[in-house]
């Protein structure tokens, strides 16, 4: 999971610690997220889960804009959720099965 804030902060606050605030808003955020899915009844599938996920707080790195290019405020305050696989090593086998039927 990966939380993200916008670059908003207090008028009078300079960039760099506004960077660093912000840093620690998207850890909370991210942290919130993850006590959620993790606070769920079903205890069967925990130690898997946490095994797997991960909270990364990202700051304003990640900033979501407009089509005018402009910041959109409230889509970089959001956690998103990354998947990852290990589909490329499956389909690298599978040519290379195909490759060597080939022949």
């Amino acid at each position: 999971m990966e939380g993200h804030t916008s670059s908003k902060w207090s008028a009078d606050t300079p960039a760099n610690e506004a960077y660093f605030l912000n840093m620690q808003l998207s850890q909370a955020r991210t942290l919130s997220v993850l006590r959620y899915v993790l606070s769920e009844k079903s205890t069967s599938n925990q130690d898997w889960a946490k095994s797997l996920l991960t909270a990364n707080g990202l700051s304003s790195s990640r900033l979501i804009y407009d089509k005018d290019g402009k910041e959109d405020s409230r889509g970089s305050q959001r956690v998103e959720f990354k998947v990852r696989t290990n589909a490329d090593e499956h389909i690298k086998g599978i040519l290379e099965d195909l490759g060597q039927n080939e022949q």
